[in-house]
């Protein structure tokens, strides 16, 4: 095992373990202190342009976050030091795991190393059977699909390719793991137009457009009667479902399954410029109340009181205004922004990369982790993703010099 698998092993495996210091820190980000010293070349900066603009966006975001924690809203030392502090390992661990994984092998070999932390590791929120398998079960046989797809798409086997993923995409759904149903659903519809060299036009564009609308409400339909009847699904799934008006309203069920959305535009709105600062408590419990409300519960105020609410976000785009403002809100945009250009590149282009069906199942991961997943996932996943991504960016730029290849980045 060469010294970059080594770090690899290290970091994915010391994942699981935490300490206690300025909040909670995982042991793999004491490692990527320790290292990226040694890993980092301040040449890397002028030789990966779009690494540079990263961390640029990563400092941006921390020159807010100190603005509003000391500034404005004075928040106590314990919470702007969690807050910084994450930001901080998330530009580090950006650093180590690009210089890290810079080779189709030492990615296949993180993809492993993921799968078997999450055999050996299970999170404190897998409490019930149907949470089992969206939080314990589905992380393994999703890195376990990057292990497959990648082997078969090698071996130019694309039909099997197109039905793993169409496959492992039910799956999910029948098992009220429905965000990984439908990021595998929608990446093995875009290997199928890429690959197939379908020439298109803005008709072809609108009648696909309405023809799959039509295709997803008939399914949607289908899904909705088979979780309410209880043959697919969970009691979170019928729950959701049932405390609908009209459950056959995909966007009423979106909604109610990301509630945090409004309780956060709540949020903004009541402090647009600057935020609300660092791990910021709803001390009014005005938040939560909205919370409750889209998911149509009461609230028992002496229980509530008894445990500390944070104002709710669950999504990287918007924790960043509810905590930092309109500015910590651009500089996460910016940085969505450049990934997505990134990623959207290695789509359109990168048919001739080995790992091609895993950066798409990748990029529209990374899209559906800024907009719905908690903050904390800038420190926790996006480095990792965000590593492979432009590894694999730069390798289809070195392959080829097509003509969005000839800008500077």
């Amino acid at each position: 095992m060469n010294l970059k698998k080594t770090g690899v092993f290290l970091y994915t495996m010391l994942s699981t373990l935490k300490v206690s210091l300025v909040g909670q820190l995982w042991l793999n980000e004491f490692l990527v202190i320790l290292a990226t010293p040694f890993t980092y070349k301040p040449s890397d900066l002028d030789e990966y342009p779009y690494l540079k603009k990263m961390l640029a966006a990563l400092l941006l975001l921390l020159m807010f976050q100190v603005v509003t924690d000391l500034l404005i809203v004075h928040s106590t030392p314990q919470n702007y030091l969690r807050g910084w502090a994450g930001t901080i390992i998330a530009m580090l661990s950006f650093i180590f795991l690009f210089k890290t994984l810079n080779e189709p092998s030492t990615i296949l070999f993180f993809i492993f190393m993921t799968m078997i932390k999450n055999i050996i590791y299970t999170d404190d929120i897998v409490d019930s059977d149907m949470s089992y398998f969206k939080f314990k079960i589905a992380p393994i046989l999703t890195n376990a699909m990057y292990l497959l797809v990648y082997y078969l798409y090698q071996r130019g086997e694309q039909k099997l390719v197109l039905s793993s993923l169409v496959g492992f995409s039910l799956l999910c759904f029948a098992m009220d793991s429905r965000s990984t149903g439908l990021i595998f659903f929608i990446s093995a519809a875009i290997i199928y137009f890429l690959n197939s060299k379908v020439s298109i036009s803005r008709q072809k564009i609108i009648l696909f457009s309405v023809i799959a609308a039509i295709l997803f409400q008939i399914c949607y339909f289908f899904y909705v009667r088979a979780v309410l009847d209880g043959e697919i699904g969970g009691d979170h799934s019928r729950e959701q479902l049932e405390r609908l008006d009209n459950p056959y309203n995909p966007l009423g069920l979106l909604i109610t399954g990301r509630a945090e959305t409004f309780a956060a535009g709540a949020a903004i709105a009541d402090k647009p410029i600057f935020g609300h600062g660092s791990w910021a408590p709803d001390k009014t419990l005005k938040y939560y109340m909205i919370l409750l409300m889209y998911h149509d519960e009461e609230m028992n105020l002496q229980s509530a009181r008894e445990i500390d609410h944070l104002v709710p976000s669950h999504s990287v785009l918007m924790g960043a205004w509810v905590n930092w403002g309109i500015g910590g809100f651009l500089a996460i945009c910016y940085l969505f922004w450049l990934l997505m250009k990134i990623g959207f590149n290695l789509i359109r282009n990168g048919q001739e990369l080995a790992l091609y069906p895993v950066l798409v199942l990748m990029t529209i991961g990374l899209m559906w982790t800024f907009l719905f997943s908690p903050f904390q996932a800038l420190r926790l996943y996006i480095p990792g993703i965000a590593a492979i991504l432009l590894t694999s960016y730069y390798e289809l730029k070195e392959m080829t010099v097509p003509e969005w290849a000839l800008y500077n980045n």
